[in-house]
């Protein structure tokens, strides 16, 4: 037999190619960048419009719905009839307090009337009342006046006090504010005791509530 042809070994370079898959080139990253912060975005603009509308909510229900002019009144009576005067129908009341310091609270919708009764500012009247020896004065210088001006709240900022005339006599009215709402302080003086008023809404209901407001303090009268 004729001898065999040696063969020479195979190096690695000369092995039939392994099947390996080729690497595609990596695309450009923006448009995940891009579609990142556009959902960023939306998300944010949501959280933002959800937060704006829970503040408006929020701040319509602290504040009631807005105010109407009054149109029905009825007629309040203290307990043993020292006073008396005309409120809103169909507004809640809480009544509280002994003879002579009875007081009352008519309420509607962020909107506050309370009346209370005390000796003190009876007392400052009589005083003031002395001091004049009975002779005619001003307004400014009268007993409701001089009553009046000491009951002021520390602190409040009133306008100059003015004189109204209530089925109770005369009587001495300021306007305030305090933040964001506007009132009315009133002070009558009864037989024995005086009374202090307040009348107070939302600054944004003043020009619908103020007549009522100006038509209870002027309805105030001595037993009932």
């Amino acid at each position: 037999m004729p001898p065999r042809k040696s063969e020479s070994p195979r190096s690695d370079d000369d092995a039939p190619a392994r099947g390996k898959k080729k690497k595609k080139p990596a695309g450009p990253r923006w448009p995940l960048y891009a579609g990142i912060a556009a959902g960023g975005l939306v998300v944010l603009l949501l959280v933002i419009g959800v937060g704006i509308i829970g503040i408006i909510f929020g701040v319509k229900a602290f504040r009631g719905t807005p105010a109407e002019p009054v149109a029905k009144w009825s007629r309040y009576n203290s307990a043993e009839n020292e006073f008396g005067f005309d409120y809103p129908t169909g507004w809640h009341c809480r009544e509280s307090g002994i003879k002579n310091k009875r007081g009352v609270i008519f309420s509607n919708s962020g909107t506050t009337i309370t009346v209370k009764e005390n000796m003190t500012g009876s007392l400052i009247g009589d005083i003031a009342g002395a001091a004049n020896f009975g002779k005619e004065v001003s307004d400014e210088r009268s007993p409701v006046a001089k009553v009046h001006e000491l009951r002021k709240p520390e602190g409040a900022k009133e306008e100059p006090a003015v004189t109204v005339t209530t089925k109770a006599g005369k009587a001495r009215r300021s306007l305030y504010t305090d933040g964001s709402r506007r009132g009315y302080r009133a002070t009558v003086l009864l037989h024995q005791t005086a009374l202090d008023i307040f009348c107070e809404c939302h600054e944004s209901d003043w020009e619908t509530l103020r007549p009522a407001f100006e038509r209870l303090i002027e309805s105030v009268a001595r037993g009932g």
